[in-house]
């Protein structure tokens, strides 16, 4: 009995202790001045520029010798997708094959960079831009328009490392 006794009074103290320690880190960290940014009102001025081999956003690459996207819809990108984000709907045929309907949803991609990998004529790119939040999930959708327009300032695809 004694025994018992002994066992739950040092299970109590334990306890105690533990509770009087954790509220200690509290009490200190709680006057130590904040480390988190405020997003999205955060200093412009610090230009945050992220590493070699990041995965943002896409961009559809537009030949710049014939003046037209290098895609040819030839959907691999679509069906190589993990998650089902990527449509693609073709028009034409043959070496006249060229989307009329791309759109990825961002909201749905896990950024792997499978539809990059695979795309045979190097037409889609990831780009280094990290900035995506919007207030309603219908605008992380992106269109064959604003992925060319994305697309306009590279030359080749970053290709995911």
């Amino acid at each position: 009995m004694a025994r018992a006794k002994k066992a739950i009074t040092s299970t109590i103290a334990e306890a105690v202790v533990s509770i009087i320690k954790g509220h200690w880190v509290t009490l200190v960290n709680f006057w130590r001045p904040t480390v988190c940014e405020r997003y999205p009102h955060k200093d412009k001025s610090l230009d945050y520029k992220p590493g070699p081999g990041y995965k943002g956003d896409f961009a559809l690459i537009t030949d710049k010798e014939k003046g037209r996207l290098r895609c040819i819809a030839c959907q691999t990108c679509e069906r190589s997708c993990p998650n089902g984000c990527i449509r693609v709907v073709p028009e034409g045929k043959g070496k006249e094959r060229y989307p009329a309907e791309f759109y990825i949803d961002v909201g749905l991609c896990m950024n792997c960079g499978i539809c990059v990998e695979v795309c045979p004529v190097d037409a889609l790119t990831m780009t280094p831009d990290y900035e995506c939040s919007v207030h309603d999930p219908r605008d992380l959708v992106r269109n064959i328009e604003q992925l060319t327009e994305r697309g306009l300032e590279f030359d080749e695809v970053s290709r995911v490392k």
